[in-house]
């Protein structure tokens, strides 16, 4: 009978394609979980600071650089995420990216006298910021970086627009709770009268 290794060799046709069709979609690349891609802007013929996003990180020895630093950046306009220690030392100030030569990764390397640019193909493009122990800060860094059309950039609401800031002390609320006590009053006695 020709009909058994017709439907044979279709069903073996069938599996080889969702078995590639698998492969293909178990090898693609996919964003992390929590990154959002960015989203392109037009932001005319320079990319000035309030459009970049940075997170800074201490990757040397000496304590509170990622906070200083990041007061820094913070006082040029930039947008900090965040700051705190980076997982091991390092030897060189790196700045990182999407691709080394994106315009928001070359506009935040120029604020550091000894930045390496390098890029890991992130999808939000957020810039980090890994310092060293020597770390030097640009006495003039160029305030912005001419760009051709338009820039991809995180698609981010500014953190001052996202929630109000909890205050760092927490107001005391009074509360009452009933006691189980019962309490007694004090009734008058009566007085003899003077007659």
């Amino acid at each position: 009978m020709v009909v058994t290794p017709v439907v044979l060799l279709a069903l073996l046709a069938g599996i080889g394609f969702v078995a590639m069709w698998g492969y293909e979609q178990a090898t693609k690349v996919i964003p992390p979980q929590g990154l959002t891609p960015c989203i392109f802007k037009d932001v005319g013929e320079s990319l000035d600071p309030d459009e970049v996003y940075v997170r800074v990180q201490n990757g040397g020895e000496s304590s509170g650089m990622a906070r200083l630093t990041a007061t820094y950046l913070r006082a040029k306009g930039f947008r900090v995420l965040g700051y705190g220690n980076y997982s091991s030392q390092v030897e060189q100030t790196l700045v990182i990216g999407n691709s080394a030569d994106d315009p928001e990764v070359l506009l935040v390397a120029g604020f550091f006298d000894d930045a390496v640019t390098r890029g890991d193909g992130r999808v939000d493009h957020v810039v980090d910021v890994i310092l060293t122990t020597k770390t030097v800060q640009s006495k003039e860094p160029a305030m912005s970086i001419a760009v051709a059309g338009r820039v991809c950039l995180p698609n981010r609401t500014p953190p001052s627009e996202t929630a109000p800031t909890p205050s760092e002390t927490p107001t005391a609320t009074p509360t009452t709770t009933p006691t189980d006590t019962p309490t007694t009053t004090a009734t008058p006695t009566p007085t003899p009268s003077k007659k």
